[in-house]
């Protein structure tokens, strides 16, 4: 065999060179994407940049002024000195938990029913769940706190929890999950002696963890948040939540210190953080696949 014969025979192995191709349309909405999380976590960064400075430096310097000696440890120390800081995370952590288990166990337990029993007048009741959502907090609020007034439930915990129990929002978002369980899969367990607990809490609510994730990260992060209620029903120090802990370190006679509140802010954001962190991939599973039944 010639050598003109073998070179013809053998494979070229040259790597086929690939063009790039660009997506206007792609790049365009990645553009997009990235300006507006600049522009939402660009506040959070200042606030965390803020909490490292003195007092006159944010007045004085720009925005994003980092101080060579960063002051963070003794803005600390001042929001230690004005507040008691770990009662009122200790009370927001334990009221936002709690509302947020109890939430869970009763809208799982609402949800299931409207969404796979049969009875007369659901869709009423479903349709009187939907109609409290319309109605605004401030409505209620009197007589809620009048409730809770005579139940003798001010500056107490039972007063910060119950009355946020259960969250028609939370009902409404299980029935829809619930809806694309199959009925077969629940005829199939009552067949084999289950009973209808049984069935819910072990057959049920695993196969929808994500819908539970997502209800449990908004319900935890709106009642951390929450500012007008526990104002409302706590008079003691020792029953106060952390929203109010920052609010008491806003001085409108000799002026906010505002590094040290920024760095209370920065604190007691850590756990938001950290919760979402953690549970992030259900949320987003659990958005990428809601489809809303009828």
């Amino acid at each position: 065999m010639s050598a003109e014969s073998m070179d013809r025979s053998r494979p070229n192995r040259r790597p086929a060179r690939r063009r790039l191709r660009v997506d206007p349309q792609g790049l365009a909405i990645h553009a997009i994407l990235i300006a507006v999380s600049a522009v939402i976590v660009s506040p959070l960064l200042w606030m965390v940049v803020t909490s490292m400075k003195e007092h006159q430096d944010v007045f004085t310097q720009s925005l994003w002024y980092i101080p060579p000696e960063p002051k963070l440890l003794e803005n600390i120390q001042h929001v230690f000195d004005r507040i008691d800081f770990f009662r009122y995370f200790f009370n927001s952590l334990f009221v936002s938990t709690a509302i947020t288990l109890l939430d869970l166990l009763f809208a799982s337990m609402c949800g299931f029913a409207l969404a796979k029993y049969r009875f007369p007048g659901r869709q009423i009741v479903f349709g009187s769940i939907i109609a409290t959502m319309m109605i605004p907090f401030i409505v209620i609020l009197v007589p809620q706190y009048i409730l809770v007034r005579d139940l003798g439930w001010l500056d107490s915990y039972a007063g910060l929890i119950i009355p946020a129990a259960i969250s028609s929002f939370g009902i409404f978002m299980m029935r829809q999950a619930f809806l694309s369980t199959p009925d077969e899969l629940l005829d199939a367990a009552r067949i084999d002696g289950a009973g209808e607990w049984r069935i819910l809490f072990q057959i049920v609510l695993p196969m929808h963890v994500p819908p539970l994730v997502s209800l449990a990260i908004l319900r935890f992060l709106g009642e951390w948040d929450n500012l007008l209620w526990p104002l409302v029903v706590t008079n003691g120090e020792s029953m106060r939540t952390m929203s109010l802990g920052l609010a008491l370190l806003q001085d409108d006679r000799y002026g906010t210190d505002i590094p040290m509140l920024m760095t209370a802010a920065t604190m007691a954001l850590f756990p938001i953080v950290l919760v979402y962190v953690f549970l992030q991939r259900y949320f987003i599973k659990s958005v990428a696949g809601s489809g809303l039944k009828q």
